[in-house]
């Protein structure tokens, strides 16, 4: 089984993107681009991820169907 450390270090990329995604979001409420540690990003990627998505990354990386 995965240490903590490599299950983290393999959904690194996929909240890279989600990252990308939320700063490219609100660049384009704002018109002008908005930097990862913007706190309306952080908040939002906090709130994506804890509201489900951090589950559903580790489900594909294990590769199960997510019960337990």
């Amino acid at each position: 089984m995965d240490t903590e450390s490599e299950v983290i270090r393999e959904e690194l990329p996929e909240v890279a993107q989600i990252f990308r995604d939320e700063c490219w979001l609100e660049g384009e409420r704002r018109g002008s681009p908005v930097p990862p540690r913007d706190p309306a990003i952080r908040v939002r990627v906090a709130e994506i991820i804890l509201d489900g998505a951090g589950e559903e990354i580790r489900r594909r990386h294990q590769g199960g169907d997510g019960h337990s």
